[in-house]
Order: C-alpha cells, then structure tokens, then sequence
C-alpha cells in the first residue's frame, strides 16, 4: 500500500459531518466472563488489530481545500497508546457504567493520531470478569465494519454463525484483501433488506427500473419538516447513553410468526411503540404521529469484507407509526415500508450523493446536507452477531452492546444487536432531548413485553 491513500468520498462524507454537538463515533461495548488483563488486551490488539492498516494510520491533509484527505502510517506506532486500563468508582454499577460510556461519546477522538482508543475497565459486570469499551471514528467505517473488526479478534471466528446468510467473520491470522492503488473502494455490487444482512441480488436488478429511482429521489427532496415533539431540537455537547436487558432472540422471532413478519418488523414496530409511550408519559398528544428514523441499509454483507473497512451503507428515512397502538397494522405499515424494492433505491440514492460529496470541497457539501436537516427525529440501526458464543484471549465473551452517530440535527441512536440468542438495544441521546435514555430502553422493553405477552 502506498503511503499515502485518499480517503473514498463515502468515508470524507462521514468524517466531515461531526460536529461539537454530533460526533461521528461509532462505539462497541464487550464483556468477559473472566478478566482480560492488560498486556493481553494489547498482545492481541497488536496480533489482531494492526491486521486492518486503518488503525496505524491517521488522517493527514486535512486543511486542503480542494483535494480529498489522505490515510497516511504513523512512525513508531505504539497500540499501548491507545489503550487505557482503568477502574471505576464505586459502586461501579450499570448507572456508573452507562454515566463513563456516554461521557466518553461526548469526548472527541484526537485527530493528529489513528482514530480509535480502547478502555479497558475492570471492576464492572457480575464476577470476575471485566469490559472494553471501543470507539472509532465514523470514517474508518461503519456499524458492520466495527462488528467485522470485534469478530476478528476472537479466538473462534471460523466456528462463528449468524443469523442470516452472506454474514461471515474475517479470515484469521494473514492480510486481509486492500486495493492499494489510492483509489475509492469498488462499488457496492449487492444490497440488503433495511436493518438485515440479506443479499437479494445486484443493486439495479434489485431496486428496479430507473422511474422508481426518478421517483424516489423527488421523494428525498420534497420530504416535509419532521413533527415537532421533544424529542427533536437543539444539540448539546453532552451525550448519555442507555441499553436494554438481555432480549429473548426467540420470543422476538415468535412475534414475526404469529404475524407473518420479519424480526426486523417486530423491532421497528417495537421502536415506534417505544417513542409513543415515552411521549405519552411526557403529556405529548401522539394521536395519528409518524416520527422519521435514519435506518441505515447495509450494501456489502460481511462476506465481501476487507481489510480497509470503510462505510457501504446508504440512509432510508422511514416513517415509523408512532400513533398506531394496534400491533397488527403497526407490523403491516412497517413491511409495506422497508420492501426492498422500494427502500433499497432510495438508500442506494443517498449512497451516491455522500460519495459524491465527499469528493468535492466540503462547502457543498454542507449544502447538500442541509437538504436533509430537520427530516428525522433519529437513526435505528441493526447488526445481527453471531448465533453462539465467541471468545477473546481464552475467555467467553458474555454480551455485545453497541452504539452509532447520529448525523446532522438527529439526537437520538437506536442500535440494536443480536449475540448468542439475546437481544440488546443500545440508546444514545443528546441529554438537551432525552437526559435519562433509561425511558426509552424501559419503554421498549415494556413494549416488547407486551407484544410477546399478546402472543402467548
């Protein structure tokens, strides 16, 4: 690889839009069973880690004007730099935790060195085990990426299985494939449902004829402002975060049966449940409202992979029945609304318009971007992990949590991850919005509840 490599237009686009109030991490929460010392975190990091070349590189040129930033080496690398060993006070509980991860969403990575760190925490979690916390930044890729980069740490990735087809883990050890030649990654050549791993076929095929793309992207730029509720508004610099208990995977997969629907279909249809009940306990009418969520749409599976990562996803703005209580209709709308056909051309769309931006000088882009300001509430986000237990440096890892960005005026992330039978669901929010995001893993777990308990 050269020493220097522009950075794609995709991976700018991101990189360009965090802000002070919005910052463009993407963070992953692992816990052990048994602790994981130190110097064996940062053995395996180096083993492991150094594998994908954008984690010893920064971002030089970054004052140009008008020619892209680059990924360039940096001398005398030290991983140990980027790892913290720490412990919390006490009671070092799950409010202690949850209260260290969101002040650490609200920290900017350091921009003159590779952007990522790792805390290592150690007195968190029942037993004897411990935590890593891991952040990166959103320009060295996206949700799939960070889930490609955990898995490839494990000990056990060739025994890994997930839960839908086309999702594999990286190869271990050896290089992982790079195009070293400076230029952006090769274009996407296959799509997926919204929040799911599924690849139907190749992206033309699957989205349609060239009207609905017409169609679909008269839709983007006409959209109407997003309903005003209180949990749209001013960013703050401060972030707080949230999750779930463990969710029962099966339960959830019951609740598609029962209906005909998808386990994607139940969660969004959970969500939009979970916004109603936070919004009714704060004395907000909710008769009849649709909020808009981001929901990222997934255009190269894990299978197709490589060692420079990167962000291939492109952005549905969905409309989620936040005003329908019955479950029924609320599971028909959602379906009817993440088809394939009809989401798929307008993420690979909004694909195309950040890659393009990324390649020009960052004033247009910002115009472009404004295009898209006050047109959702938030981003949900879903990464189906493996449907057994992995392990890291001989120990079992007990839980996965993870959370993204929420780009331009958007203050709240949904993320939701499936591991080893459980579901987690991880909220991050801007604490102007939302300051205690217990209420919405609380309204979503009573949500789900009843869906479940309305199923037998």
């Amino acid at each position: 690889m050269p020493d220097r490599e522009p950075l794609s237009g995709m991976d700018n686009a991101w990189r360009r839009m965090g802000t002070p109030s919005n910052l463009m991490s993407v963070t992953g929460l692992l816990t052990f069973e048994e602790r994981v010392g130190y110097e064996e975190m940062c053995d395996r990091l180096a083993e492991r880690l150094l594998r994908f070349d954008r984690f010893g590189q920064r971002i030089g040129g970054q004052k140009r004007r008008l020619l892209r930033p680059y990924w360039e080496f940096v001398d005398g690398f030290d991983v140990h730099n980027h790892v913290y060993d720490l412990s919390l006070p006490e009671p070092a509980d799950e409010d202690c935790l949850e209260r260290f991860v969101g002040t650490l969403m609200s920290r900017p990575l350091d921009e003159r060195r590779p952007l990522w760190e790792l805390y290592l925490v150690d007195n968190v979690g029942p037993g004897d085990g411990n935590a890593a916390v891991l952040r990166i930044n959103h320009s060295l890729g996206d949700g799939f990426a960070l889930l490609y980069v955990m898995l490839g740490l494990a000990d056990n990735p060739s025994e890994l299985e997930f839960p839908v087809d086309g999702l594999s883990a990286p190869p271990v050890p050896g290089a992982a494939e790079r195009d070293g030649n400076g230029r952006d990654s090769p274009e996407p050549t296959t799509t997926t449902d919204p929040m799911d791993g599924r690849s139907p076929s190749g992206v033309l095929d699957t989205l349609g004829t060239a009207l609905r793309a017409v169609k679909a992207g008269y839709n983007l730029l006409t959209m109407p402002d997003e309903p005003q509720t209180s949990l749209f508004g001013t960013l703050g610099p401060t972030k707080r975060v949230a999750w779930t208990r463990r969710l029962d995977l099966d339960r959830v997969k019951q609740v598609g049966q029962a209906h005909d629907a998808t386990v994607n279909d139940v969660l969004l249809a959970t969500t939009a449940g979970a916004f109603r009940r936070v919004l009714d306990d704060r004395g907000e009418d909710t008769d009849g409202l649709e909020l808009r969520c981001t929901v990222p749409v997934n255009l190269r599976p894990m299978a197709q992979r490589t060692g420079s990562l990167g962000n291939f996803f492109g952005l549905l703005f969905l409309p989620v029945p936040v005003g329908t209580s019955d479950l029924e209709e609320r599971l028909e709308i959602v379906a009817e609304r993440t088809d394939a056909r009809k989401a798929g051309v307008e993420a690979y769309l909004m694909y195309k318009l950040l890659a393009v931006a990324g390649r020009l000088p960052e004033p247009v882009q910002n115009l472009a971007m404004r295009l898209f300001e006050k047109q959702a509430t938030g981003i949900v986000t879903n990464v189906p992990g493996p449907t057994g237990p992995a392990k890291f440096a001989g120990t079992e890892i007990e839980d996965m949590i993870f959370w993204v960005p929420q780009a331009n005026d958007q203050g709240l992330g949904i993320s939701i991850i499936s591991y080893n039978g459980g579901i987690r669901v991880g909220v991050a929010a801007d604490a102007n919005l939302l300051p205690e995001p217990r209420e919405m893993t609380e309204a979503f777990e009573t949500e789900l509840d009843t869906l479940c308990g309305e199923n037998g």
